[in-house]
């Protein structure tokens, strides 16, 4: 009779210890795809900032050798920094007197997120 019981205490200390161990199998393998899935974000944010800058200092550039072509005289001028942005400049008394990003477009997300709405 007692080799019964601790024969049944065995399967079940093995039983438990094997769930322990799935579940924490299981929770690395989210924290992994979590992760994952976190890197691939940044990484596209990063992507989209770069090219955000890359066509700024391209459109500051041309701006500038604008300026240096005419000499720094007075002009006002814009120049596209996308299809959504321009670069207004405006030169004065051989000073640049405004620098400034305007946005020409409406602002519109990437992607949409569903939206539960109660309706009456």
């Amino acid at each position: 009779m007692e080799q019964k019981k601790k024969e049944n205490r065995t399967i079940i200390n093995i039983g438990t210890s094997l769930m322990v161990v799935i579940l924490i199998g299981m929770a690395f393998a989210v924290i992994a795809a979590l992760a994952i899935s976190s890197s691939h974000n940044n990484y596209s944010l990063s992507e989209k900032l770069k090219n955000h800058t890359d066509e700024y200092y391209a459109a500051s550039n041309e701006a500038y050798e604008k300026i240096a072509a005419s000499d720094w005289a007075n002009q006002e001028f814009t120049v596209d920094i996308n299809e959504n942005q321009v670069l207004n400049v405006k030169v004065a008394g051989k000073e640049i007197t405004c620098w400034q990003v305007e946005n020409v477009s409406s602002w519109e997300a990437d992607s949409t997120q569903p939206v539960f709405t109660i309706e009456d």
